[in-house]
């Protein structure tokens, strides 16, 4: 009898401490969830919920099940941002999302249908300005040289088919002193 005793008061002593802890541990937490929708009102299923806490920057990821219904729980009471993402559909972002201990916050979330995407990919490399030298340089190939229909063969007149090349002969001399020169001669 005295063993019987100790046998229940035993039970009830790790039943009463089993309860509490595990009352401990549920009331230091909360939860979040909601049901995702399309703009019919239909179930999303499979859609990626991102539950973050914006000031740790600890995420969670929860895919909807086939009624579109999500449940992150567990989670430490923090502000919260949630994030749903699914192809075809434009991301729904909830921001300031603040869970207290032991709080459910429902979140539904309305998707809308994504636009048409275009991606435009540009393969060619810009080229390099230079900044360490503030002069041109260019290379004229023979088959360029060839194929222009320039009567004289000087390689200095090819220079003036190059970007940012003047002739500077022309630039230095007096462009009304030569008629005046020819005049004064037969004049």
């Amino acid at each position: 009898m005295k063993f019987t005793k100790i046998f229940t008061v035993l039970i009830c002593s790790i039943l009463l401490v089993s309860g509490m802890a595990y009352a401990q541990g549920v009331g230091a937490s909360g939860d979040i969830k909601g049901t995702v929708t399309d703009p019919s009102g239909a179930a999303v299923a499979g859609a990626n919920v991102v539950v973050t806490n914006t000031a740790q920057g600890v995420r969670r990821v929860v895919v909807t099940d086939n009624n579109g219904e999500y449940y992150a729980a567990g989670l430490s009471p923090a502000t919260y941002e949630v994030s749903v993402e699914h192809a075809g559909f434009q991301s729904q972002v909830q921001s300031d999302v603040v869970l207290n201990v032991g709080q459910v916050v429902v979140i539904d979330v309305h998707l809308k249908l994504a636009g048409v995407a275009a991606k435009v990919q540009v393969s060619a490399e810009l080229p390099v300005v230079e900044t360490e030298r503030g002069h041109l340089a260019d290379t004229i190939s023979e088959k360029y040289i060839v194929d222009l229909p320039i009567s004289r063969r000087d390689y200095l007149t090819f220079t003036l088919l190059m970007p940012g090349v003047s002739d500077s002969t022309r630039l230095a001399a007096n462009q009304e002193w030569k008629p005046m020169m020819i005049r004064a001669a037969y004049g």
